[in-house]
């Protein structure tokens, strides 16, 4: 086991056996010595059989770290008396058991966050929220936004309850714990009741309040916990040798401005005919240096933009090779819904054509044009009304939309003249390419969509439930619903990602993570201060930028257009 030097604060920390506030900025520790208590409460002996010590955190990314740690920090003989899981996966194992007793329905179906989107179309947030609670109501169909309302609901209605999840985890420690929502703060509180809660917590990076994270929130934790409190600070273990950590504080005061860093690098980038030529040199300027530090190849780089259409943008670029620059090859988080909804259709496709198969397809088509993005444009409203109408009466104006009619037609007599081979991979890119050889944009964003499944590592799981249904019948049927499972499973997977190579991502994304080196891209046309921003939308962009500066861990390069600088560098 790896052995630390403690400070006397962190050896009071251990000592300390009722709720705790540990608040500190990135690479402070929280982790590290989360999981030192960890250890000492199991080694203590106080855990009864059947115990377990419970660790929350709201991203699968961030849990796979901890795993990690955990496994230098834990002996391995008492590694199962830890339990790390995200909250919607802690939330989906109260409702499982328990929430039949305060919804009517005696199955509930679970609702993915691509289906929601599609299904709550053009709403804004709180009419969304009625609509997500009366689905559940009329049909037992849970959105995951309602995982933490509804588990809490759970739980204040039953002492009992409450009782039976604090005697399995005497202690919870809780990530992240600035971020929580109302409906997140509350089932805490329940939980608190009988169980020990330790919170972990960086106040200046709240980056989510479009969510319901309020700043106020660690001062509701110490009213209601009345909690021993440590503060690390400013301190910084995960790049402690460098002027990162410092470079990211000075964001949020302005003084960042007014010095020179070793390891934060600002390029302030001219006129290329590849516009994002600037991101290539950057990346290849960190792999040179990476390269002489890491002979074994075990480094990695993150490039960290503003949105997803950027990371789109950025993966599409590095893909391709032109005169002087070649293919960088990388690995992109992006947001699920699009490829989720494009896997879909293509295994409607896949499944043997039946009488109601046009209609259905132009269903998920549907589906796939209403959930693919955050929020909807006129067209896409327009067009989805006209579609649903179309579904309706059988009727379409317009030269784009007879055009999409009919290449829906090509589409479903191509797929007669298929042969399938039984080879899921083979066969998926046969049925890719029929919207591939499409003109009609709706179509072609299929395509588009698709393709970023590999890059989102679902290649091999849509494999394996294609061959099973391959297996059974000769042929794929149910490769629909059965796709649609695989995904929904992946929404409670805790399958642990290696951070090696190259990564883009969005700055949101990226908390949580680390890396040797942060590339932060920011485009001509979409900065990282929204355009007009008020002084709240500015600062949220420092809490933002600082998260994206401080996710490395030996140097950070921010990449801004000369002609116009982000206003914070």
């Amino acid at each position: 086991m790896k052995e630390f030097i403690l400070c006397d604060q962190r050896k009071a920390l251990l000592e300390k056996q009722g709720h705790l506030l540990v608040k500190g900025g990135p690479g402070s520790g929280k982790t590290t010595i989360s999981l030192l208590k960890a250890a000492k409460i199991i080694n203590s002996g106080t855990l009864l059989k059947g115990q377990k010590i419970l660790f929350l955190s709201f991203a699968r990314a961030t849990v796979s770290r901890v795993l990690e740690d955990a496994k230098m920090l834990i002996p391995k003989e008492n590694q199962h008396l830890l339990e790390i899981n995200t909250y919607h996966g802690f939330c989906w194992s109260i409702i499982k058991t328990y929430g039949k007793l305060i919804v009517k329905h005696k199955k509930i179906k679970l609702l993915t966050p691509p289906e929601a989107s599609s299904l709550f179309f053009k709403m804004e947030k709180e009419e969304r929220a009625e609509a997500a609670k009366k689905i559940l109501e009329d049909k037992g169909i849970l959105s995951f936004d309602l995982f933490a309302d509804l588990s809490g609901k759970v739980l204040s209605r039953s002492k009992k309850i409450r009782k039976i999840f604090s005697s399995a985890y005497p202690y919870i420690f809780v990530d992240e714990f600035q971020d929580t929502n109302p409906e997140e703060w509350l089932l805490i509180k329940q939980l608190g009741e009988m169980s020990k809660i330790i919170a972990l917590a960086d106040p200046y990076q709240r980056i989510y309040d479009f969510r319901g994270a309020n700043p106020k929130r660690l001062l509701e934790f110490g009213q209601h916990f009345k909690p021993e409190n440590f503060d690390f600070g400013d301190e910084n273990n995960r790049s402690g040798d460098t002027d990162i950590a410092l470079y990211g504080n000075d964001i949020l005061s302005g003084e960042n401005k007014k010095r020179i860093y070793n390891q934060v690098k600002i390029e302030r980038y001219g006129y290329f005919a590849e516009p994002m030529a600037p991101l290539k040199y950057a990346i290849l300027a960190s792999l040179k240096r990476l390269k002489k530090t890491s002979p074994d190849k075990k480094w990695s780089i993150a490039i960290l933009v503003r949105s997803k259409k950027l990371t789109l943008s950025a993966s599409s670029y590095l893909s391709k090779a032109s005169a002087k620059l070649g293919r960088i090859n990388h690995e992109v988080l992006i947001d699920p819904s699009g490829p989720s909804l494009s896997a879909v259709i293509i295994a409607s496709i896949l499944e043997p054509v039946h009488g109601d198969t046009k209609k259905e397809l132009i269903l998920s088509i549907l589906s796939h044009i209403k959930g693919r993005k955050d929020r909807p444009s006129l067209a896409d409203i327009e067009w989805s009304t006209a579609l649903s109408n179309y579904l309706e009466s059988g009727k379409i104006k317009g030269s784009k939309r007879l055009l999409f009619i009919n290449e829906v037609d090509i589409i479903l007599a191509k797929r007669l003249l298929l042969t399938f081979s039984g080879v899921p991979e083979t066969d998926w890119i046969s049925v890719r390419k029929l919207f591939q050889e499409s003109t009609h944009t709706s179509l072609l964003e299929i395509f588009e969509d698709s393709k970023y499944l590999r890059l989102l590592n679902k290649g091999a799981l849509l494999s394996s439930r294609l061959t099973e249904s391959w297996r059974l019948s000769q042929n794929y049927t149910g490769a629909k619903d059965s796709i649609k499972d695989a995904l929904l499973q992946e929404h409670f997977s805790m399958s642990h990602r290696k951070w090696e190579g190259i990564f883009i991502m969005t700055l949101h994304k990226s908390k949580g993570k680390e890396f040797d080196e942060v590339i932060i891209w920011e485009d001509q046309y979409q900065s990282i201060v929204p355009y007009k921003a008020n002084i709240a939308a500015i600062e949220q962009s420092k809490l933002v930028l600082r998260v994206g500066v401080t996710r490395a861990k030996k140097m950070t390069t921010i990449c801004t257009p000369a002609s116009s600088p982000c206003i914070l560098i």
